[in-house]
Formats: C-alpha cells, structure tokens, sequence
C-alpha cells in the first residue's frame, strides 16, 4: 500500500484557510486591556476581564470590589452580586492588592492569638493570674506587626494628574506572567 501525501496546493489551502481562521477569529472577540499607569515612572499594573478589581467611585460615594465583567472605551462593568457599569470619569481610586503582606499579617495575628490562647491556659491550669507582663511582650509585638502588614497590602491610587487609567484595545501579556 502506497504513502498518500497531500500535495503542495492542498497543504497551503489548509494554512491559508487556518490563518484566516485565527486572525478574524482574534479581530471578532478582541479582549481590552485596563492600564493603570503612573506619570512619569516605570509602575504598570494590567487588568483584563475576570481579575479582581476594588475602586472607589465619587457619585455616590461607593466602594466597590468585584471581578471586571467588561472593559469598554467609555465604562467598564463590575461583578459584584449584580453588573454594575461604571464610567470612567466617575472613578476616584483605584486599589491594588498585595499578597505576600496580607498572608504574613494574617499569620502574625494568628500567631499572637494561638500565643495568647497557650499562655492562658497554662496560667489557669497552674492557678496563676491570667493576665501577665510575659503575655503582652509575647503577643503583642506580633499583633501589632500583623495589623501594620495588613495596613500596607493594599495600596491606593487616586486617579488623577499622577495615575491614569487608560484602556489598550489588545491583550497586553506583561514579563512577570501576572
């Protein structure tokens, strides 16, 4: 039994066919990209459609966190219970989380507590009194570290003359794969 091989017109029909394929395929269903960017220096940060997103609009007066449902040129929707459309203009900050400060905070606290919860018991058990100076140089530090951790993993930036939210109508892929 002969080998059957397509021939040469066949095999460039096929990649003609494919190419036209995925390029209307990509110019159809174009993804858009939320930029925010600060003026003047390096710092980026990329939003597309199902990422997180927590801003704070001025009329009303609303902090809103939810997933990017879709991004338009004019406004962009939010998933939160319900589609909420927000313009652009009507966006006062925008908030970026951070995940690294928020695990370590939650684990000082947590920590401080499992601490706390140790040293009172062993001070019941051995009828001591409950509350001691040892209890507050252990757990307190701790504590005080993980509330001022979770204070720095979110930062604000109010959209303005410094940071600007700009929308790029093609998927942007930044370096870090983030």
């Amino acid at each position: 039994m002969p080998l059957v091989v397509p021939s040469r017109i066949t095999v460039q029909k096929y990649i003609l066919f494919w190419s036209l394929f995925v390029f209307l395929s990509t110019e159809v269903v174009s993804q858009n990209t939320l930029l925010l960017e600060k003026v003047g220096t390096k710092r980026k940060f990329f939003f597309r459609v199902e990422n997180k997103f927590q801003l704070r609009t001025t009329r009303p007066d609303t902090f809103l966190i939810g997933h990017l449902w879709d991004i338009g040129e004019k406004n962009l929707t939010l998933q939160t219970y319900i589609p909420l459309t927000v313009p652009y203009e009507n966006i006062k900050f925008v908030y970026k989380s951070y995940k690294f400060p928020r695990k370590f905070g939650i684990y000082c606290m947590i920590f401080a507590g499992v601490s706390a919860t140790v040293i009172t018991i062993n001070h019941l058990v051995n009828n001591e009194q409950v509350f001691t100076p040892d209890m507050a140089y252990i757990c307190l530090p701790f504590l005080g570290v993980g509330i001022i951790s979770l204070s720095f993993s979110r930062e604000r930036m109010k959209i303005g003359t410094r940071w600007k939210l700009k929308v790029l109508d093609m998927p942007v892929f930044p370096l870090d794969g983030k």
